[in-house]
């Protein structure tokens, strides 16, 4: 694989004022040719770019994300947002509301999921028929609780747990659902605290129920004496009619089946797979079900889970952001890919004993020395048409692309307080982001829309011109041309005609690698750059002109 490298030429008045830490910080022609969709957690605002960082659309909400939001393939935005709860639920994953917004930012369908007993909170998934999955808490109280088999000391001090409840809802007119379909936690718990109250059971054999004393109430997993689950990403395969849920609090991915009636779906029996809405499928920390110690965690508090969608590379396949948090050893974040094994009608082998396959993911990225990132919340990754794949780093705002080489090709830093964009040159503190999506620029959602780039989001007195070649290819200004020479790994500048110029190497930082103090009339300099990453070269030729080219260099 070819190096690659992207020459931006702006005119500056002082390096400060280039010092690149939020906007696009490198790109290169192997990202794919599209926008970025992203719906910041403390914002109120959703956003789509392109390739350099322009705005191609914004829409304002009034309310913050609660959390994901997608652009869908009919123009839409299909967006959950935070209400006030009415009920007794008071977690950063909240939402309570969903809604249908389009291009313009006129809301098309909305409706509010917010009682005293129960609220919406995380996810929603648009099903191909047009109904929405969702994920939504049901308050159920310390009797009923006790009577499940919960552990009486485990039960949080306010007397009730949030269980959770998917429901499948059909939008009707612009402001109301029918719910078609239906799942509860509470009809597929097992215990073995008390042998007098229901479901006690030995969990090892049940690995199709959940341990309704997991985690325990000294867990530090969000809200564990209440929120034992804490789903966080709910997906639908279409061709399997399964459901795949990311279940934060024991650290697994599970799958349940959707072909059941609401009636059969709070039994063990029933459906296409003859399990009613037990547990088909999981995987992740055998612990959780007793079939294996908790050294065999590889899961830790993952986000972002999904199939791969159908004509991807890796289609069918399930694509996770591990975040890493609370891993033995450091923290450390990983993308990876999952292939269940699975049976020709769709089904999973469930081992007698062992924990389900397989014993670890397909692939990994994050697991190598120079692959260092980290998010201990939110995230996600994506498979993009080219066959890169996005990875948004959520909890610091990173977003970047990577080529099948493992490489970065793209990065982007969200520039945004909040509601409010930053001036280039500082770090942002408040741009955490639960979901990133990248859509090829023939994606259905675009037809007839108006796709013109407008400004970059962050403060700039300088904003670059982006302007993407290859690295055979160079830029060249009247008598000056600067490139990045791959055989010999080196910045090259070069003049036509020999004169003085003075040549400035600086890092993203704006910390100085190299001077030539310009008092000898030259036609060529070179700099051979130690590491990976993005160079600042700073020209002024004989006149005073000044150019600063910034070139990113990834070596082989």
């Amino acid at each position: 694989m070819k190096n690659s490298i992207i020459l931006i030429l702006f005119l500056s008045i002082s390096f400060s004022s280039i010092a690149q830490t939020v906007g696009v910080l490198q790109t290169t022609d192997e990202s794919l040719e599209g926008y970025t969709f992203f719906s910041p957690f403390s914002s109120t605002k959703a956003f789509l770019i392109d390739n350099c960082g322009r705005l191609i659309n914004e829409w304002d909400r009034g309310a913050r994300p609660g959390l994901a939001a997608y652009f869908l393939e009919n123009g839409l935005m299909l967006r959950t947002y935070k209400v006030s709860p009415q009920g007794p639920f008071n977690s950063a994953s909240n939402a309570g509301g969903l809604e249908l917004v389009d291009w313009d930012n006129n809301r098309v369908w909305g409706y509010e999921f917010n009682t005293a007993t129960w609220l919406s909170h995380h996810d929603a998934v648009m099903m191909p028929n047009g109904n929405i999955l969702v994920l939504t808490w049901e308050i159920v109280e310390a009797a009923t609780l006790i009577e499940l088999g919960r552990n009486p000391n485990e039960i949080a001090p306010e007397g009730i747990a949030w269980n959770e409840r998917i429901i499948e809802i059909k939008p009707i007119g612009s402001d109301d659902i029918e719910i078609i379909w239906e799942w509860r936690i509470r009809d597929h718990y097992i215990q073995d605290f008390d042998s007098e109250k229901s479901n006690f059971g030995v969990v090892s054999e049940h690995p199709e129920l959940f341990n309704i004393n997991l985690p325990d109430i000294n867990s530090s997993n969000s809200h564990a004496d209440f929120d034992y689950n804490h789903f966080n990403a709910i997906d639908y395969n279409e061709d399997l009619d399964q459901i795949l849920i990311s279940v934060r609090n024991s650290d697994e991915i599970w799958i349940i089946d959707h072909s059941t009636t609401t009636a059969e779906a709070a039994t063990h029996a029933g459906g296409t797979y003859g399990k009613g809405g037990d547990i088909l499928y999981r995987w992740g920390n055998p612990s959780a079900y007793e079939r294996g110690p908790i050294a065999d965690q590889q899961f830790f508090g993952q986000h972002g889970v999904h199939w791969i969608r159908s004509g991807l590379a890796d289609e069918g396949k399930i694509l996770v952001y591990n975040n890493g948090n609370e891993r033995p050893g450091p923290d450390f974040s990983e993308v990876q890919i999952l292939v269940p094994e699975q049976f020709a009608d769709g089904s999973y082998p469930v081992p007698l004993e062992d924990p389900f396959g397989p014993a670890a993911p397909e692939w990994s990225y994050g697991n190598l020395g120079n692959e260092n990132f980290s998010s201990p919340f939110l995230s996600n990754a994506q498979r993009l048409t080219n066959g890169n794949t996005l990875v948004n780093a959520g909890s610091p705002g990173n977003i970047f692309e990577l080529n099948a080489n493992r490489e970065i090709v793209w990065e982007y830093e969200i520039p945004l307080n909040g509601n409010s964009p930053v001036v280039q040159g500082s770090n942002p503190f408040n741009n955490g982001n639960f979901r990133a999506y990248k859509y090829d620029k023939n994606f259905a959602g675009f037809e007839g829309l108006d796709l013109t780039p407008g400004e970059i989001i962050e403060i700039d007195n300088n904003p670059p011109i982006c302007n993407i070649v290859s690295a055979i290819d160079h830029i060249e200004i009247d008598h000056l041309k600067c490139f990045y020479q791959m055989e010999s790994q080196r910045i090259i500048v070069e003049q036509s005609k020999p004169k003085a110029f003075t040549l400035s190497v600086f890092n993203l930082q704006g910390q100085p690698l190299f001077f030539s103090n310009g008092n000898q009339e030259i036609s060529s300099f070179i700099y051979s750059p130690k590491t990976n990453g993005i160079y600042i070269i700073q020209i002024v030729d004989h006149e005073g002109n000044l150019w600063t080219n910034k070139i990113w260099i990834g070596k082989n």
